[in-house]
C-alpha cells in the first residue's frame, strides 16, 4: 500500500465515522467535543460510542458530563491499558477546552 492510498483510506475511514456519529448523535455541538467524539469513536467503533454514556450526554448537550465520559474507555480484556490512559486524557483534555 502505498503513502498515497493509506491517506485516502484514513481519510474514508473518518468521513465514514463521521457519517454513522450524524445518525446517531444528530446534535450540534463545540468543534473540539465533535472532534474529541469522533476521534474516540474511531478508535472504539461507532456501535460501541453510539451506545456509550457519552453521547447520551451529548445528546443531552451536557458537555462536561460528555467530556469526562472519555476516561472510561481505558480497559482492555478487563485491565487499564496506559496507552488509552494517556489517548483518553488528550481527547477529553482536549474536549474541556471546546466548552470553558
Amino acid at each position: 500500500i502505498t503513502e498515497r492510498q493509506a491517506a485516502a483510506n484514513l481519510i474514508a475511514d473518518v468521513l465514514n465515522v463521521e457519517k454513522r456519529l450524524a445518525v446517531c448523535a444528530p446534535v450540534k455541538m463545540p468543534p473540539q467535543v465533535y472532534d474529541a467524539l469522533v476521534s474516540f469513536s474511531f478508535n472504539v467503533g461507532t456501535g460501541a460510542a453510539c451506545r456509550s454514556t457519552l453521547v447520551s450526554f451529548i445528546k443531552r448537550q451536557q458537555w462536561p458530563q460528555a467530556c469526562d465520559q472519555l476516561t472510561r474507555w481505558v480497559y482492555v480484556n478487563g485491565e487499564i491499558n496506559k496507552g488509552l490512559e494517556n489517548r483518553r486524557a488528550r481527547e477529553r483534555a482536549y474536549c474541556l477546552r471546546g466548552i470553558q
